[in-house]
Order: C-alpha cells, then sequence, then structure tokens
C-alpha cells in the first residue's frame, strides 16, 4: 500500500476533479480517512506490549480477499448511507484503486524483510508531496488530516462491523467489540507518535520508528523508477519498465471512471452503473493488483531500500 499521505493525496486530487462533489469536500476528513482503507486495522493495538486479537488479520484479509465483493457491498449500503459514511466509502474506494496499481512496484523494490515495505512507502509519501505540493511531509502532524472526531459514525461503524462480519465470519467472533473505533483512535496516536518534525524520535528510537517515520529523504536511488529501468511483477514475474508516476496516472485514470459511476449511483439509483463498477471493480488484488481467482502469491524482489 502506498502510505498516508500518497493515499490522501490520491484521494483529494479525484475528489478536485469531479464533478458533485461539494458535500463531501466539506467532509473531507471523512474523506482521508476513508482513504487508507483496510489499513487503520494494522494500528490496532500498535504498542509491542499490547495484544491486537485479530484485528491486524482483518486489515490483510480485506486486501486479499473479496476485494471487489466487499467494495460492492459498501456501495450498495452506502447509497442510503450519511454524507460522511459515503464520503468515507469514496475514499475507500480511492485506496483499492490505488494499491491494485502501484502495489506490484512496492513489493517488487521493498522486498518481503522486516518494515522494508513501509519503509519504501514513506520515502515515496515525502517526494511525492514535495514534488507535487512543495509540502514536508516530516513537518505536517498528519493525524489532523484524518480526525473525524473523538468517535466515528455509529453509522458507519455498523456498516464496518456488518459487512467484515459477513465476509470474515471466522475472524470476527473473537475480535473485541469496539475494534473499528479502537483502530481508528490507535492510527491517530501512531500518527502523533511517529510524527517527528526536528528528527528526536529517529535518532533516540533508531529503527523501532525509522521506516515508518516521515523524514527528508536523500535523492542517492531512482525510488519512483522515473528512469523507467526494468522490474518484474512481483506475482507473475512479467516484466515492466512503468515508473511510479505512471502508476498513479493509471489508477488516476480509473479512479475517475470508477467514481463518475459511484457518485451516478448513488444521485440515480442506475443499475446500470451499479453493473459498470461491479465490472470495472471486478474481484483485484489490493495485493498482487490482479484478479483473486489466480491465487498468486507475491515471490519477486529487487529491493532498493
Amino acid at each position: 500500500m502506498p502510505n498516508i499521505w500518497t493515499h490522501i493525496h490520491f484521494s483529494q486530487s479525484l475528489l478536485d476533479t469531479l464533478e458533485h462533489t461539494e458535500r463531501f469536500k466539506i467532509l473531507s476528513a471523512y474523506v482521508k480517512l476513508g482513504a487508507q482503507g483496510p489499513d487503520p486495522f494494522f494500528y490496532h493495538r500498535f504498542w509491542p506490549f499490547l495484544e491486537s486479537k485479530g484485528v491486524e488479520e482483518v486489515g490483510m484479509r480485506l486486501h486479499t480477499e473479496y476485494c471487489g465483493d466487499f467494495l460492492l457491498d459498501l456501495i450498495k449500503q452506502g447509497k442510503e448511507a450519511p454524507a460522511s459514511s459515503q464520503a468515507y466509502i469514496f475514499g475507500f474506494l480511492t485506496h483499492h484503486i490505488l494499491d491494485r496499481n502501484t502495489h506490484p512496484y512496492i513489493h517488487y523494490r521493498a522486498g518481503y524483510e522486516g518494515n522494508k515495505h513501509q519503509e519504501l512507502e514513506v520515502i515515496i509519501d515525502t517526494l511525492l508531496l514535495e514534488r507535487e505540493k512543495n509540502m514536508k511531509t516530516w513537518r505536517n502532524p498528519v493525524h489532523k488530516q484524518i480526525d473525524v472526531g473523538k468517535r466515528l459514525d455509529k453509522w458507519l461503524i455498523r456498516l464496518l462491523d456488518t459487512t467484515i462480519k459477513k465476509y470474515f465470519a471466522d475472524v470476527s467472533t473473537d475480535l473485541p467489540g469496539d475494534y473499528i473505533q479502537e483502530s481508528y483512535y490507535d492510527m491517530k496516536t501512531a500518527m502523533r507518535v511517529l510524527y517527528d518534525p526536528t528528527g528526536w524520535k529517529n535518532k533516540l528510537l533508531g529503527s523501532l520508528v525509522s521506516s515508518f517515520s516521515h523524514r527528508p529523504v536523500e535523492e542517492t536511488k531512482d525510488y519512483l523508477n522515473i528512469n523507467e529501468n526494468e522490474w518484474r511483477h512481483p506475482a507473475t514475474g512479467e516484466t515492466k519498465q512503468e515508473s511510479f508516476d505512471e502508476l498513479y496516472e493509471k489508477a488516476f485514470d480509473e479512479g475517475k471512471e470508477i467514481l463518475t459511476l459511484l457518485l451516478h449511483y448513488w444521485q440515480n439509483g442506475s443499475k446500470n452503473a451499479l453493473e459498470e463498477l461491479k465490472d470495472k471493480l471486478a474481484n483485484i488484488s489490493y495485493d498482487t493488483g490482479e484478479p483473486l481467482h489466480k491465487n498468486l502469491i507475491n515471490q519477486f524482489s529487487a529491493p532498493i531500500v
């Protein structure tokens, strides 16, 4: 998954590009939170001395199982949802679209050792936001971007909980009662802890935080593959040359199509729009960017971090 700032930037760029999104711009914090997709579940009880009780597994399985089915369910239930929950679902879709297009490159160039995946994503966050928004990620507290208040909307919690339990009943029986609210709170807390504008936390805590904390990047490597060097799809082995920017633009084009259909369905109840959404979302893994029925796993890599 690209990291938090890249997902925020992607969702906001789509929000600014598409028509009929005014009500979501007012609720942009919900869009930005939704743009984190299943990732908040990875932060549940993130302190090493706390037990997460299966919540992290929910995050992983949302990335790799029933991907399109789950999203389509959110869309259909979202038709009658409050505006804040619709804004969240809008953002959630952007997460899936960006992940499925850029994740293969991230996996191949980060590898599978330790926290290298997060390290590359955080580097890309910093490079992308500095170039596109002239923003220093390490000087901007990102937890404020996803803060929708002390507690999540009850309608949204019920929507996520019932849909998760529908598709992942085997895991959901062991989940804490307030796991969705806790994951939201814990992600905000983690982002506050990792915020390190002066760098003292990275110096003091080293590898405990360095892979997750935004800091200035020394561009000694072509992290974004601007030179279009050859790389391989981590699951299929297929040879690729796209830069991260090209993958991002491909995702952006997909996002415009899919989210236009989403808005059309919510506004008019169009069955044709819903069928097109089903077709375009398909059941594609966030992780491999490939159809789930292929049962592919990521295995190839040539890390640059």
